[in-house]
């Protein structure tokens, strides 16, 4: 049995908001109305910093809706290693504070958190994906303007180092009318595969709007363009996945089924049909919404079905990086989600990017720093809350 250290105890726990610059991201399929995207928009990165009686700050992003005050002062006066035991995980109650403890406890022992999270570390760089192609190609007067919006946005991908990109689809839904939404769909696939040419995978994601045979006919037009995955295509039906997987067998096409994102905040259990009737080939659940301890039993019932893992990252700088932390642990990661996010409060230097592929550091905790001078300009004294002894 593990021992860890028992003197060590939680002085302060406080929740931050700094700023984070993303791309000029577009809508989805979810959308109603076309709007220009704010190019100076900035998400809200909510950060959870652990301090304790040694002396060690340990920091990472705050859980969907689960970081609360009141969970913070709980876990005030109380040894870290009784919240988060790396072989057990987090204690429910402070499930919100769990991304922070994880780099809290690495810090500690000297050691990166992967080390922590699984009994093993896989050594192959971890792959990642663009995930910023929405319907930008909606933001123009003409549809030869929008083709070529769509075919910079493949190119800049390519330019920026990612041998995969995930593509928006359902402009059929609301924005245009389904059918020719459904053909333009269709066409930017053929020239995003056009654009990129081999050896770049293509993802794509509904969000749920088709309807089963709009996927069938999907699949039929773009058979050539070698898709690498159809994401959420439509709302998650055993038998309407069975019949799928099995056309896609018969056609003879190598296109992944992947499912999750929207149901994180549904029990685990949701998925145990799908994975026995060997329907869904990638889960997708969010990575900071379940946390480490989730994924790793999310994790374990995949493995025994030989379903995939990339989980998923939207809005989040740090829910990526975590992933990657995470997905060194195990062998059946397929990708992690990035949306080419930065931030001058967020040092994330120490992990490597090369040919679409992350390497994670050996440094203690996640592998991440906060810039200090940054943080005291900006953010010191403007928490959200803070609760100490």
């Amino acid at each position: 049995m593990q021992h860890y250290p028992t003197d060590i105890k939680i002085t302060k726990v406080e929740q931050s908001t700094v700023e984070v610059d993303r791309p000029a991201i577009g809508c989805n399929s979810g959308a109603r109305e076309i709007m220009q995207p704010d190019p100076n928009a900035k998400w809200k990165e909510r950060i959870i910093r652990i301090h304790t009686s040694d002396g060690t700050l340990g920091w990472g992003a705050a859980s969907w809706g689960t970081a609360t005050p009141e969970a913070a002062q709980g876990a005030v006066n109380q040894n870290p290693f009784d919240l988060l035991r790396p072989d057990e995980g987090v204690v429910e109650e402070f499930r919100g504070l769990e991304n922070a403890l994880w780099d809290v406890i690495g810090r500690i022992l000297g050691k990166p958190a992967y080390q922590l999270i699984g009994d093993e570390a896989y050594d192959a760089p971890l792959r990642a994906y663009d995930s910023t192609i929405y319907f930008n190609d909606l933001l123009y007067d003409t549809k030869a303007e929008g083709l070529k919006r769509i075919e910079n946005d493949v190119k800049s991908s390519l330019a920026n180092g990612f041998v995969a990109c995930k593509m928006k689809l359902g402009r059929g839904n609301h924005l245009m009318e389904r059918k020719a939404g459904l053909n333009r769909d269709i066409e930017l696939v053929r020239l995003a595969r056009s654009t990129a040419g081999e050896g770049f995978n293509i993802l794509v994601d509904a969000n749920n709007a088709y309807t089963y045979d709009e996927v069938i006919t999907f699949l039929n037009e773009t058979g050539d363009c070698d898709v690498f995955w159809i994401e959420e295509m439509f709302d998650e039906d055993v038998e309407l996945y069975r019949n799928l997987k099995d056309f896609i067998q018969e056609k003879g096409l190598k296109t992944l089924i992947a499912d999750g994102e929207t149901r994180t905040r549904d029990p685990l259990e949701f998925y145990d049909a799908f994975f026995e009737a060997g329907v869904i080939d990638v889960i997708q659940h969010d990575m900071k919404g379940l946390g480490v301890t989730g994924w790793r039993r999310l994790a374990e019932k995949a493995s025994a079905h030989d379903v995939q893992c990339a989980p998923h990252n939207w809005g989040s700088l740090l829910g990526f990086y975590l992933s990657l932390q995470f997905g060194k642990t195990i062998p059946h990661f397929l990708y992690g989600e990035v949306a080419t996010l930065t931030s001058d409060a967020i040092d994330t230097s120490a992990y490597g990017f090369t040919e679409g592929h992350f390497t994670v550091p050996d440094t203690p905790g996640l592998g991440l720093e906060l810039n200090q001078e940054v943080y005291e300009a900006r953010y010191a004294g403007k928490e959200d809350w803070q609760v100490a002894e």
